[in-house]
């Protein structure tokens, strides 16, 4: 029976059960991405009610917590500096930039707090304000004086009845800013972050610069300048003020009256560099939802705009809202949303700030249950990562403004459509024709007919780039057969290719590792590196034991069962890449062939079951780090005249051979350079054929890229049986249409088993998606 529809999301959101120290129940505690980890600051511990200063941090790899000791990475730093000389520790300062610290320093941990904000900038932690306690509280005890959490006030009258929580009489408001550095873990003196530009910090405080304290405020970045806007005092009013923080003085440069009522409970802000702007949204008046949209130019104007008007879709009301650039031009948001009937759920949408217009993202019934609350987005992966709880329930959990990281679920945003840079690696047509492959292709076969070259004689261009010279360097040994010592064999016995060993081994390590582990270097020990085919799908071959490698003995025969045409061997031609000329070498000269291309320091010829374009392509990539699918045609070959869509096509199977084998051999460059690339290229027509290459890879997010591509046309595709859909196998098609519950699964696609959605074909050698 086909599965669900909404089973896509297993494609493309994952769950994680957290390890290590991980925090107890917050209330009012930040978390912030920086450097693959998510750190989470302060906060009021909800058992025992003590504000807290701590610090955690969380590997997003593993997934694992660990609280930083400052006390100890404190004393460490202390005994460092007791061993240094005063005329060393005078030196340090001298040549410290003018009122900046000595970066050794370790300064004492800021008061406990909680609704504060924690900005990252390079490597630090910037946190500023929140609600503290004075210093003859301790911040335990029952509560004896009521005073609401952010939101409960301010004219949200629908949400005064679900105040629960309460602190005590001694609370204080903070305007003081502190410095956490991730490298050295702990507490630094210094203000001065960003001294690309040497500025001089002016000792002195302009009047009247200084921030108001305030907490549940909102903070960004803006280069190298800290933005400080709205938030709330003591009596629960919105402080209406912008201030910034510049990061190269160390000092607070500007204080502006701010007339709109913002803060952690209604609004977000983000920085969006393309537009060179902050977007500023709020939501408010959750009974009938108001919201605005403000763009924020750049300091020291910034001007105020509204520019509610230009957008289109409504976001329903949210509260505690998270913004975060995900891409050049869109926004994610995430809020904690309560229907009129009392459900609550973490909602996800986007802002495309180009378009202007909301659309919700699609998490089927991922987040209905469960305590959803926090959330960043890493860039690595393009990830969106929500902090909270499955067993609890949303709604308890907001009325106590309670925070949990036991768990992470893990949204890939990429296989959304969500990149966060469009990728370079695929050269367009205009790069394409002065650093493509048949650009260097036209060059080599000038040259051909000159005199042979040496390394030093190479027409290397002058006043070259580091990239363009490995460019030039590389494609002149892969063109120039002088430099082949070692071929390439397509293992359908009908093409080969010249390279060099040499190049291979530096480019290719995992099949270093595989000549190494042969009986004797000298020995004929050859690798086959076989991929998936689609005659081996179509025979009933299990997908899971395909792209295996064997080792091939003295006679050209595989150490397991070979079919014939695994046993044949080629003939290197004599013009080797240049003449186009492939031929097949007969039974009696296979071993002569072989004695020709393997000497004493190892194998000498390279098997690989791949189409004769695949090969092509990955040698010219190994050689000039550049993807250009124009080599599958090879050089002096003018290809077949096709169709636009036909070419595409073709393309599009090529890269999914590169992305299988660069999977299941670590090349994960490679690898993750050609996922960019079929995500960004996939298309209604392609996408079937990206996704059995996804499916054999073992990459889900790249599955779900290609579901999501084709889900408005399978209907048609599936009615055509001359489409894309027809060209994959039949286990690989009715993997595909088992997302599609409408779509009756055909008779002929009964032959081959379905696949899982989470079925690594390449289980025993596959990776963390993640990395790709």
């Amino acid at each position: 029976m086909p599965a669900a529809e909404n089973d896509l999301t297993e494609l493309y959101i994952r769950s994680f059960k957290c390890t290590g120290d991980v925090p107890p129940a917050l209330v009012g505690s930040s978390v912030t991405y920086l450097d693959g980890h998510a750190y989470v600051f302060g906060g009021r511990t909800l058992h025992t009610g003590k504000l807290s200063n701590d610090i955690y941090t969380c590997d997003l790899r593993n997934y694992q917590w660990r609280r930083i000791d400052t006390a100890q990475t404190q004393q460490q730093t202390g005994k460092s500096d007791a061993k240094t000389s005063p005329l060393i520790q005078q030196q340090q300062q001298q040549q410290s930039p003018s009122g900046m610290q000595p970066t050794t320093a370790a300064a004492a941990p800021p008061a406990p707090r909680f609704f504060h904000s924690a900005t990252a900038f390079k490597h630090y932690l910037i946190v500023y304000g929140g609600m503290g306690l004075d210093s003859d509280g301790d911040g335990g005890g029952p509560a004896t004086s009521p005073s609401a959490l952010p939101g409960l006030h301010s004219g949200l009258q629908d949400d005064r009845n679900q105040q629960s929580f309460q602190i005590r009489a001694n609370k204080t408001l903070l305007g003081d800013l502190a410095v956490f550095d991730t490298k050295r873990q702990y507490w630094v003196p210094q203000r001065i972050l960003d001294t690309s530009t040497h500025a001089a910090a002016d000792a002195s405080e302009e009047t009247g610069v200084k921030p108001s304290p305030r907490y549940a405020h909102l903070a960004t970045l803006f280069g190298s300048r800290l933005l400080i806007v709205g938030g709330q005092d003591l009596e629960e009013q919105y402080v209406e003020e912008l201030n910034v923080f510049d990061l190269q003085t160390g000092r607070w440069v500007m204080r502006s009256p701010f007339p709109r009522a913002v803060g952690l409970y209604r609004s977000f802000i983000t920085n969006v560099p393309a537009s060179n702007a902050t977007l500023l949204y709020s939501n408010y008046s959750f009974a009938s939802v108001k919201r605005a949209l403000y763009s924020l130019s750049a300091p020291p104007d910034c001007t105020l705009n509204e520019i509610s008007d230009s957008l289109s879709g409504e976001p329903p009301g949210l509260r505690f809202p998270r913004g975060h650039l995900v891409d050049s031009q869109t926004v994610i948001m995430t809020g904690t949303l309560i229907s009129t009937e009392g459900h609550s759920e973490l909602s996800i949408w986007a802002l495309d700030t180009k378009a202007m217009q909301w659309q919700p993202v699609s998490c089927g019934a991922k987040f209905r249950a469960g305590s959803w609350n926090q959330s960043l987005v890493d860039p690595r992966t393009n990830t969106l990562m929500l902090f909270g709880d499955s067993r609890r329930d949303l709604m308890y959990d907001y009325q106590r403004r309670r925070l949990n990281y036991g768990e992470i679920r893990a949204i890939d945003l990429r296989a959304l459509g969500y990149l966060r840079s469009r990728p370079s690696e695929l050269l367009d047509a205009k790069a394409a024709s002065s650093h493509g492959f048949m650009a260097a292709a036209r060059a080599a076969v000038a040259r051909a007919a000159t005199q042979s070259p040496t390394v030093t004689q190479l027409p290397i261009g002058p006043n070259k780039t580091a990239a363009e010279l490995s460019y030039e360097m590389g494609s002149q040994f892969l063109f120039y057969t002088q430099f082949s010592d070692a071929e390439v064999v397509g293992m359908d016995g009908r093409r080969v290719v010249g390279a060099n060993s040499g190049i291979l081994r530096a480019r290719w390590p995992s099949q270093t590792q595989i000549w190494q582990s042969g009986d004797n270097m000298a020995s004929e020990n050859y690798a086959k590196v076989t991929l998936a085919t689609k005659q081996d799908s179509d025979s009933g071959g299990s997908v899971a034991n395909r792209g295996r490698l064997h080792n091939i003995d003295d006679n050209g025969a595989s150490k397991r069962k070979t079919s014939g045409s695994d046993q044949r061997n080629m003939r290197r031609p004599e013009s080797s890449l240049l003449s186009g000329e492939y031929e097949t070498a007969s039974s009696e000269d296979a071993h002569s062939v072989r004695e020709s291309t393997t000497s004493a320091v190892g194998p000498r010829r390279y098997f690989i079951d791949a189409s004769r374009e695949a090969i092509f392509v990955l040698l010219f990539y190994l050689y000039t780090d550049r993807i250009d699918p124009a080599a599958r045609l090879g050089p002096q070959q003018s290809g077949a005249d096709t169709s636009a869509a036909a070419d595409e096509l073709e393309t599009m199977r090529v890269l999914g051979e590169l992305l299988v084998a660069a999977r299941k051999y670590n090349l994960h460059k490679l690898a993750l350079r050609t996922v960019n690339i079929l995500r960004c290229k996939v298309s209604e027509i392609t996408a079937p054929v990206v996704y059995e290459a996804a499916l054999l890879a073992g990459h889900q997010g790249l599955q779900a890229r290609c579901v999501i591509a084709v889900k408005d046309v399978i209907g048609s595709l599936r009615m055509d049986r001359k489409s894309s859909l027809y060209v994959i196998t039949n286990a690989s098609r009715a993997s595909l249409i088992r997302f599609f519950p409408k779509l009756n699964v055909e008779d002929g696609d009964s032959t081959g088993r379905a696949l899982q959605p989470n079925e690594n074909p390449v289980s025993a050698t596959s990776t963390n998606n993640a990395l790709y």
